[in-house]
């Protein structure tokens, strides 16, 4: 008897969810799609611009690398003329 009631209460459930969601249309199938695309596009330019700061930031690695590399030709520069002048 008991498992009558339970099978009637979820007969029941699955009846009143498949009502409650609906069957997709083609107007549901066609929003989805579009949606779909847009993220398509949306990832697509996302991968553009993430390409782009990597270059970016490559370029700008290798400008304070040139930038390091002057300051301590400076440095050695100065060190030396520092020491000529103080064995004078």
């Amino acid at each position: 008897m008991r498992n009558i009631y339970k099978t009637l209460a979820t007969g029941t459930m699955v009846v009143a969810l498949a009502g409650l969601t609906g069957c997709a249309t083609n107007g549901d199938l066609d929003e989805l799609r579009a949606e779909v695309d847009k993220v398509r596009t949306t990832s697509n330019q996302a991968a553009t611009d993430a390409a782009a700061a990597k270059r970016d930031a490559a370029a700008a690695k290798t400008a304070a690398e040139q930038a390091r590399d002057a300051a301590n030709m400076t440095n050695e520069k100065l060190d030396r003329m520092f020491k000529q002048s103080m064995m004078k």
